[in-house]
C-alpha cells in the first residue's frame, strides 16, 4: 500500500479535472494515467474517496471494475457508470 502523501496529489488532480459529462469509465482511466504504476484497485478506491467523497462501500464495489480483474463479480463499464453516477454528477 502506498502512503497517502503519494496518492493525495493524484486525488487532488482528479478532483480538479473537468469530469462533468465524462463518466466513471473516463474518470477511472484518468486515475490510471495520474497514478501510473501505482494504479490498482486499492489506489483507485482511495482516490475516488478523496477526490469525490465516494462512500467506502461504493468505492469497494468500484474496485471490482473489469479492467482490474475479471470473474463473475467484475463490474462492466456500464455498471461502473451507474455505481459512481451519484458522486460524479454533483
Amino acid at each position: 500500500m502506498y502512503a497517502p502523501s503519494l496518492l493525495d496529489p493524484a486525488a487532488e488532480e482528479l478532483r480538479l479535472a473537468d469530469v462533468v459529462g465524462r463518466g466513471a469509465t473516463e474518470v477511472a482511466r484518468e486515475a490510471r494515467t495520474l497514478l501510473g504504476e501505482r494504479f490498482s484497485s486499492v489506489t483507485f478506491m482511495y482516490v475516488l474517496m478523496r477526490a469525490f467523497e465516494v462512500e467506502y462501500t461504493a468505492a469497494c464495489d468500484a474496485s471490482r471494475w473489469h479492467e482490474f480483474h475479471g470473474g463473475p463479480r467484475a463490474l462492466s463499464d456500464a455498471d461502473l457508470e451507474k455505481l459512481l453516477a451519484p458522486w460524479l454528477d454533483r
